[in-house]
């Protein structure tokens, strides 16, 4: 028995469209027909398998003695809906959620825009947070409220360490203006500690050159981070009572961990860098040094691979 299939059908990022067909030659078939492109040039994916009951009900009238529907075609909105599509609208932006996947209108019909939930977890491999969990419906919210506090909770965490060791690594601040600042280190990095993470940004690439990888991950990190602590459960995009907006801020968070243990290992290499140059030259004539493993100290090595500092 052959079933109806939707699909995602991409061609030039213009005319992406769902089709139902029964295979993925078919529904490629309607855009090169209706839109004259090469087969070669457009690909088909599937999302689910229309169940039969559905298909039944958009069978052609006009055929007396067929129940099969008038496809393959193209897929409207009433038939998404049937197949579990929601919708919503997003800064003026109609947007369409199916199978953990985020389609935002265009001005032809839909672009895929972005995975959610467990799939965006796996595009970013990730997916040791919520192996086993699956976000389904409504109902599942008392089940997986516990998970997603967990991710919440661990990334508020990351943003403190990241923090504590940007903010205690004092050889970030080189700049002649930080010098004359301060008498001790200890007055340093106590003023450092009242910084916005942005202010404390401006203050290293005064001093630094970054890796350009790093650069773009500490700015993308420090928006994330102010959209983190700044209510982001109560925003309209990532509402923590609607299941959509816990899809969304699963993938929120699944990206904010890939992007914050890089930052974090950089800021913790500053941090045990700092250590090492403190015990070697700054406490000296019998003072305490402070102790480092020899893990630290091959983290504190990563330090000159992700700074180097600026020429006069």
């Amino acid at each position: 028995m052959t079933y109806w299939n939707l699909y995602w059908v991409e061609s030039d990022g213009e005319e992406d469209c769902f089709v139902v067909a029964k295979n993925s030659r078919s529904a490629r078939r309607v855009e090169v027909d209706m839109n004259g492109f090469d087969i070669e040039d457009v690909t088909a994916h599937k999302i689910l398998t229309i169940p039969r009951e559905i298909a039944k009900s958009y069978s052609n009238k006009n055929k007396k003695k067929s129940e099969e529907p008038n496809w393959p075609w193209y897929a409207h909105e009433d038939l998404l809906e049937k197949l579990g599509a929601q919708f919503r609208v997003i800064k003026g932006t109609k947007e369409l959620l199916l199978d953990d996947f985020v389609y935002a209108e265009t001005g032809s019909g839909y672009s895929r825009s972005r995975p959610v939930g467990r799939k965006a977890i796996e595009e970013l491999r990730s997916d040791q947070i919520l192996r086993e969990h699956q976000y389904s419906d409504e109902d599942a919210w008392e089940e997986s409220q516990a998970q997603l506090l967990t991710m919440l909770g661990m990334s508020v965490a990351r943003c403190q360490q990241v923090e504590f060791y940007l903010t205690n690594s004092f050889l970030l601040g080189l700049s002649e203006n930080e010098k004359k600042k301060y008498k001790t280190i200890g007055d340093r990095i106590a003023a450092w500690g009242k910084k916005p993470f942005g202010a404390m940004l401006k203050l290293i690439e005064e001093s630094y050159e970054i890796v350009p990888e790093l650069h773009a991950g500490l700015y993308l990190f420090k928006d994330m981070r102010n959209e983190l602590v700044h209510g982001i459960t109560t925003s309209e995009k990532y509402n923590i009572h609607t299941y959509w907006g816990r899809q969304e801020l699963v993938a929120f968070l699944a990206l904010f961990d890939h992007v914050s243990r890089v930052v974090r290992d950089a800021a913790r290499a500053s941090y045990y860098a700092s250590i090492i140059f403190g015990n070697e030259y700054l406490l000296q004539g019998g003072r305490k040094r402070i102790p480092l493993t020899r893990k630290q100290e091959e983290e504190a090595g990563l330090f000159a691979h992700f700074f180097s500092v600026k020429k006069e």
